[in-house]
């Protein structure tokens, strides 16, 4: 009876979808490009330079809470910009309520001027992981003139953050895997990169942040920590951090997203414009326990808790692998003991 249900829910869910496409043109506005041998820490700055000094009628605003973003608008069109790490280069997400000249707008004549090379991005993933904090950022409604439909599985991801949070109460939020120091290559493609060195402490600190490759890239990065000890002592590390995403919180998340009916996607200004955002999950093509075990299979890796007291000698390395919520990323919180000195190192 709930299946007949649903099915006839999802046939009047699409003949009111039909009904208003007559009035509203489909779209699949979203585009991206690759600022090339560009680093987004020295292209964002670059963008904001230009977006603090501009003096246009129209509006050009960064958006808040959210680096490298920005929104566009006048009486014509709207559209939202985005800069995103992709190693040595930047990725520029833009997701337009018209369509323009993908080779010579604002964007690419800016880019033009200040000399630098740009491709189209081909990073599949990366354009599906972009799409989706779009998506996010519309139902939150911080997008100005952007409009989507709402998330018609809230209501079960509020329920299930609730029991996690219930479950989670006055209890550390740690990993149940002990740390070990893995040394296996990762076979993740690697979006930012990052470096640390503490001259006293005679530490380096490399910060390797990964996409992953099953469904759960939408929630959270593997993030790899190789700490080095460039002393002539031995040191004693424990790592902890303020929040970090353990195997339970990703297999939730992930789980619910499985089953998630985003049929259709309301965004533009006036008249609003309609986007579609099937994806094959609706479908059911592949079981959910199949997926469910291949996501679960690539984040136990990086699941482990944090080291404590491990000890790392002299001209050693370590490494941490962690998973981080996108959202928020929180830093690593490292004390580091020597014999006669301890160094706290927050990175």
């Amino acid at each position: 009876m709930k299946k007949i249900f649903n099915v006839l829910f999802l046939g009047l869910f699409l003949l009111l979808v039909n009904a208003g496409i007559a009035s509203a043109e489909i779209m699949k506005n979203f585009y991206a490009y690759q600022v090339q041998n560009v680093d987004v820490r020295k292209l964002g700055q670059e963008i904001k330079n230009v977006v603090d000094s501009y003096q246009g009628s129209d509006g050009f605003k960064p958006l808040e809470n959210v680096n490298n973003a920005y929104i566009y608008s006048d009486a014509n069109c709207s559209y939202f910009v985005r800069l995103y790490p992709a190693n040595k280069d930047t990725n520029i997400f833009v997701v337009s309520n018209e369509k323009y000249d993908v080779d010579n707008n604002e964007m690419t004549q800016l880019l033009k001027q200040y000399g630098y090379n740009i491709a189209k991005v081909e990073d599949k993933a990366a354009i599906k992981e972009y799409k989706f904090d779009f998506f996010t950022l519309a139902r939150k409604q911080e997008l100005g003139n952007f409009y989507i439909s709402p998330d018609l599985v809230k209501p079960l991801k509020t329920g299930m953050a609730k029991l996690n949070n219930r479950m989670a109460k006055n209890n550390k939020k740690t990993s149940v895997f002990p740390y070990s120091n893995d040394k296996d290559p990762i076979n993740l493609t690697l979006v930012d990169s990052l470096n640390y060195y503490d001259e006293a402490a005679k530490i380096s600190i490399v910060q390797n942040e990964y996409r992953l490759k099953e469904k759960e890239n939408k929630y959270v990065h593997a993030f790899e920590y190789i700490v080095t000890n460039k002393n002539n002592s031995a040191a004693s590390v424990t790592a902890t951090s303020e929040r970090l995403a353990g195997l339970k919180d990703v297999t939730t998340e992930a789980f619910v997203d499985l089953d998630r009916l985003d049929l259709i996607d309301t965004v533009g200004t006036f008249p609003p414009v309609l986007v579609l955002t099937a994806g094959t999950s609706v479908l059911c093509s592949v079981p959910n326990w199949i997926r469910l075990a291949k996501i679960t299979k690539e984040s136990k890796r990086f699941a482990n808790a944090l080291p404590e007291n491990y000890q790392l000698d002299a001209q050693r390395d370590m490494r941490i692998l962690v998973l981080k919520y996108k959202e928020d990323p929180k830093p690593l919180n490292f004390s580091i003991k020597f014999p006669t000195q301890t160094y706290n190192i927050t990175f």
